[in-house]
């Protein structure tokens, strides 16, 4: 059986965000027979048990149809597609028999009214839900005194806006997801068009030159011209120096500066939303041990942006002693990771970091954090 702490840590930060915004508002609108139960206890006018009792029950069907309208609005809100007619007729019709049923009582109004306008304060037109109070303190007047339509403005109308603000909140959190993973995915395919730039600025000319230098070659040797070998020792001479170039290009992009690999995982970070300082100095590092570091912080930062939902990540390097330390530690662990095991991407790092004597640690940390240690000995 999953655990609710197991169950909320596997949600990603928007849906975290969305579940408590939501769900306080459901559980206003599910709390309707408790309220009509307390409303029919605490009467002490002279009003039958068989309206009481039809009160009661029919808090029960309301409450079903509203928490649904509640539902609908905030998905009309965040799509922009209204909520179907009948159930808008339906929860409409609830509202005004259970009305009916104590018509002399305003806090049946206040009840079924009150539900109604806050479940529909998200959709989009304002006056909307303006309109729906003002007819309900009219008629919260009209039925008790100036008083209770006072209480009907002030109780509905803070219902009603927190309501809406409930339902900007849920998309902005949403909307400042997409933009999230928007700005990821365009770190990525700058990276990809850097690297292709390279390409082309590197074989462009050079594939040129084979192409014309091949064809004028066998032009030649249509015609028996000794000159036709010596253009194909030049088409041979072309063909090595672009694989030496391309070679060249594909070892600058996988050689790895520690300085560089901080700088490039902070911008990334930072543009997909995390917050990320760095802590340490690599002055005086030796070459190996800067490259078998760089490596973690690369293959580290591709898990924080991938595989976990963090808002911050602080990146320490400690070089003091016979060893160097590197810690990453991030704040968006979504669930219980497993140890380093095959098929995960770590356990490369952990034979990269052996070979130069060092070890690799990755582990869940309290407080939903989650820790990554590389260390390696300084000689």
């Amino acid at each position: 059986m999953v655990s609710v702490s197991g169950w909320w840590s596997r949600r990603s930060r928007a849906e975290r965000f969305d579940i408590s915004l939501r769900w306080p508002l459901y559980f206003v609108i599910g709390a309707a027979p408790l309220y009509a139960l307390l409303i029919a206890f605490s009467d002490s006018r002279s009003t039958s048990g068989l309206r009481t009792a039809l009160f009661v029950l029919l808090s029960v069907p309301y409450t079903v149809v509203a928490l649904l309208l509640m539902r609908a609005t905030l998905s009309a809100y965040l799509h922009r597609q209204g909520p179907s007619k009948r159930l808008l007729a339906t929860a409409v019709g609830l509202t005004v028999l259970g009305v009916a049923v104590f018509p002399e009582h305003a806090v049946a109004l206040l009840l079924f009214g009150g539900l109604l306008t806050l479940a529909l304060s998200p959709l989009r037109p304002f006056m909307l839900y303006v309109g729906l109070v003002a007819v309900g303190a009219v008629m919260a007047g009209l039925l008790e005194d100036t008083a209770a339509a006072f209480v009907y403005v002030y109780g509905v109308g803070i219902a009603a806006l927190t309501g809406r603000l409930s339902a900007w909140m849920l998309g902005m959190g949403w909307e400042l997801d997409r933009s999230r993973a928007i700005s990821t995915q365009l770190a990525v395919a700058e990276e990809r068009l850097r690297f292709s730039r390279d390409l082309h600025d590197t074989l462009g000319r050079n594939l040129s030159l084979v192409a014309v230098q091949s064809e004028l070659a066998a032009r030649l040797a249509e015609r028996g011209d000794e000159d036709a070998a010596e253009q194909m020792l030049a088409v041979r001479r072309i063909a090595h120096e672009s694989l030496r170039e391309m070679r060249a290009v594909v070892d600058a992009y996988r050689s790895t500066d520690l300085s560089s690999e901080l700088a490039g995982a902070q911008s990334v970070l930072r543009s997909a939303g995390i917050n990320c300082r760095v802590i340490g100095d690599v002055a005086n590092l030796p070459d190996t041990t800067q490259v078998a570091l760089a490596w973690v912080v690369r293959e580290a930062t591709t898990n924080v942006i991938h595989h976990s939902d963090a808002t911050t990540c602080k990146i320490e390097l400690d070089a003091g002693g016979q060893n160097v330390v590197l810690r990453m530690e991030n704040d968006g662990v979504r669930s219980a990771r497993p140890a380093l095991g095959p098929g995960n991407g770590l356990v490369g790092l952990r034979e990269r970091l052996a070979e130069v004597g060092g070890t690799l640690t990755a582990e869940p940390r309290p407080g939903g954090r989650f820790l990554l240690q590389a260390q390696l000995p300084t000689a």
